[in-house]
Parts: structure tokens; sequence; C-alpha cells
């Protein structure tokens, strides 16, 4: 059993839990900020304090393992605002990223965004946008949960999150599919499939091997 100060009281819980699990483990009965519990929706955001350091660190609840002396908050939901778009609409996203959040180039590089659990260096993305290096934004960030910690830090009240997703979007919707891909589509537009989806719950075992084998 260890000894750490989570939501501001004492507790003890057994080592090795993550925030969430400790919170459980202590009868809380948490729901806002839990989604996924595998470190990908970025709903459960914390902010922790370890046993003589005098950083606070950020992260998922879900994924930070609390140790002695830990000293952890849940943090709620950052309102951040973000875009209303179409991009069935747009004959080229890239070129109305302006439109769309023009607070982006209010930005100054002060880093203050460099908050990420998932260590995207928000800052340097942010640059890149501004400079209209838009493919590489999109690259880097493929990791970000939209948790909106960046946004919580942004004295100019931009959501770095957003910028993100939007370019991240419209670099993909301006590269041609895969042709596997487009085909597929295709198919799955035309109800190319219906027939054997209508086949395979009538299927003895044999039959539906067989079928299967087929795929392979």
């Amino acid at each position: 059993m260890i000894t750490i100060e989570l939501e501001g009281r004492k507790i003890r819980v057994p080592e090795g839990l993550t925030v969430i699990e400790a919170l459980w483990d202590t009868g809380h009965d948490v729901k806002r900020g839990i989604g996924c519990l595998s470190g990908l929706c970025g709903a459960c955001t914390v902010a922790y304090l370890e046993a003589g350091a005098q950083r606070v660190k950020f992260g998922l609840g879900c994924q930070v393992v609390v140790a002695e002396g830990m000293n952890v908050i849940m943090l709620p939901y950052f309102p951040s605002r973000i875009a209303r778009y179409d991009m069935a609409d747009m004959a080229n996203p890239l070129q109305e990223l302006p439109g769309q959040y023009p607070e982006l180039y209010a930005c100054d590089d002060c880093k203050a965004c460099n908050i990420c659990p998932e260590w995207i260096h928000v800052a340097g993305f942010m640059k890149n946008a501004k400079e209209a290096a838009y493919a590489t934004v999109a690259e880097k960030v493929k990791d970000c949960h939209l948790c909106g910690l960046c946004a919580s830090r942004c004295p100019k009240s931009i959501a770095p999150q957003y910028v993100g997703l939007y370019l991240q979007r419209s670099c993909a919707r301006q590269q041609p599919l895969p042709p596997n891909l487009r085909k597929r589509l295709e198919e799955m537009a035309t109800f190319a499939d219906d027939a054997d989806f209508a086949r395979v719950p009538v299927m003895s075992d044999d039959e539906l091997k067989d079928f299967c084998r087929g795929f392979l």
C-alpha cells in the first residue's frame, strides 16, 4: 500500500494502480472524464506532482501509475472554439485555413502549449502551420487525443488540437485514395455484398469455413 494525495485528500491505495483505478479503489464513482481507458481518447487528463518534485506534470489518468507521495487531480474538459465546416463543400480546405482558424496567426511561439501528455511538440507544429508546412503538421499530430491541455495554456485562446485536426483532415482529403480502398468504398456504396451478408447467418459451420477460405 502507498499513500497519495488524490483530489485534495490523502488516501492509501494498492501500489501499481493507475490514477483512475485508484479513484475506483477508494469508492469514487468516476464517470466524467472517462472514455476508452486505453490511452486513446484523451478524456482523462490529470495533473500530478511527484514526491520531492517541483514541476507539475500532465498525463492521462488511465496511464499514469500512482507512486508514494504523489499529488494528483483530475482536470475538467477545457472549452475551446472549434470551427464548423463541411469539407465536402470545400474545393481546397488548406487554402481556407486562415478563414477557419484566423487566431492561428496570433500565435507568438511562447511555447506555453508544450504540455502534451503524448509528448507532441505543439509549439513546433503551430509554427509549421503558420509557415504553411501542412503535411508536416498532419504527420506530427497523429498521436493527438484532443484532450485540450494545450488550449488550456494558450494566452491567445488558440485551440492547437483543433487546428491540427483540421490540417490532418485537409491533407487526407487532398491525397488520392489507394485503388483498393476506392474500390471497397464503391462496393459499400452500392451494397455489393448484401447477398453474402444474407447468406452468412444461415450457413453451416463447414459452409462458413469454405466461404472464409475464399478470402485467404
